[in-house]
């Protein structure tokens, strides 16, 4: 499936937006530890599963490394220039990919969904670097583009 992903516009903003290259993964945790190394210090983030055509894909089952898998909805409510945000909802990995079930959500309502794990805490920063390293040779986390709000 692919993911992209949904970082904060900034620090506990509760705003969220989409962010970055997609990454290809089996199931939304797989996604969200791909999406994990590109988030800046400080936001939370979340995963939001792509569809290219209208329809659901075909059903098949949770895996159990997924199962059970908690995670609060995002939504983006009144059109593509909106931010993402919480709305309440919590879905669970139970019988399919709770990203399965936002995309059904999503053509019912009429929005899109995207998900972050239940009690997601802001990315913490990545350990300073040595005194040798220039300070525009940087690791991951810092060459990552930060979204605009």
């Amino acid at each position: 499936m692919k993911f992209f992903p949904l970082i904060e516009t900034a620090a506990n903003s509760g705003q969220f937006q989409l962010s970055g290259a997609a990454v290809e993964a089996e199931s939304t945790t797989s996604a969200l530890a791909l999406i994990a190394p590109t988030v800046g210090a400080g936001l939370r983030y979340g995963a939001w599963l792509y569809h290219e055509v209208r329809g659901l894909p075909d059903f098949s089952p949770v895996t159990d490394a997924e199962k059970g898998k908690s995670y609060t909805v995002l939504a983006q409510v009144g059109g593509t220039d909106q931010p993402w945000v919480p709305d309440g909802q919590q879905l669970v990995s139970a019988l399919c990919d709770a990203s399965n079930l936002c995309l059904s959500m999503s053509q019912y309502m009429g929005f899109r969904l995207g998900l972050m794990p239940v009690d997601e805490k802001p990315v913490v920063a990545a350990p300073a670097a040595t005194g040798t390293e220039a300070t525009s040779a940087s690791s991951g986390t810092e060459s990552t583009p930060t979204p605009a709000s």
